[in-house]
């Protein structure tokens, strides 16, 4: 269904494709927000800060095929742009995303905003390691 917006060649077209990481953004907030839910006990509405994504990026393989100079902007972008490219190939479902980060969002009303984002980058982190395999 999506394959006309999906035909890259290689990771490094996927990071740069603008539309990906705006489609990526909002699955990316969604599914934080249902992970999140699930850690909390209840529902709650979440936006994924760049800093969070680009730290997640950054402590992965995939990082190597962007420029070390990158701002935290444009490593979120490169991270909501590959969520979104797996996603529309059906290589991840939103579930395997939503159990992935829950699984390891260890957090609750008392967390710290720095110590959530610290412990999401890692859940996030985690999420993309155990999915590289699935990139061109």
């Amino acid at each position: 269904m999506w394959e006309n917006f999906v035909e890259h060649k290689n990771v490094e077209a996927i990071m740069h494709d603008k539309g990906l990481a705006k489609v990526g953004d909002g699955l990316v907030n969604f599914c934080y927000s249902l992970a999140k839910s699930l850690a909390l006990g209840y529902l709650t509405g979440e936006k994924v800060r760049d800093s969070v994504l680009a730290r997640a990026i950054r402590a992965t393989s995939v990082y190597r095929h962007m420029n070390r100079r990158t701002d935290a902007g444009k490593a979120g972008d490169a991270y909501e742009a590959i969520m979104a490219y797996l996603w529309m190939t059906e290589k991840i479902t939103i579930s395997d995303m939503v159990d992935s980060l829950s699984e390891s969002l260890e957090i609750d009303n008392t967390t710290s905003r720095k110590k959530e984002g610290e412990i999401a980058a890692l859940s996030f982190q985690k999420f993309l390691e155990s999915n590289i395999e699935h990139l061109p």
